[in-house]
């Protein structure tokens, strides 16, 4: 069977979109909400904590991720006062699993 010019562009773009399913597959696509819970100023030391779950075709999200991310944070100040909290959720998507992460950032009065 000989190989001729017309035969090889089929093949190349199957290689070509497989190429690019897999970059898009390994990277993701990311998606970052922020909002704040209250000022941002504030006296004392800054802290910060986060949590992580996975969910499923967007209909699926994890439960409880703020709640987590919020007592990891109160765990970081002695006193239990904080001030200046702000949250970030930020969802990578990897077609059909997405990657869940709240990020807390305060500061310990």
């Amino acid at each position: 069977m000989r190989i001729t010019i017309a035969t090889m562009k089929p093949i190349s773009s199957i290689i070509l979109a497989a190429l690019l399913a897999a970059c898009v597959q390994a990277y993701g696509c990311v998606v970052v909400e922020s909002s704040a819970i209250s000022d941002r100023a504030g006296a004392g030391n800054p802290i910060s904590s986060s949590a992580s779950d996975l969910g499923f075709l967007r209909l699926v999200a994890p439960q409880g991720l703020t709640q987590t991310a919020l007592a990891n944070l109160l765990s970081n100040c002695a006193t239990g006062k904080v001030s200046g909290v702000t949250t970030e959720l930020s969802m990578r998507d990897f077609l059909i699993v997405q990657s869940y992460t709240v990020s807390v950032n305060a500061v310990c009065n």
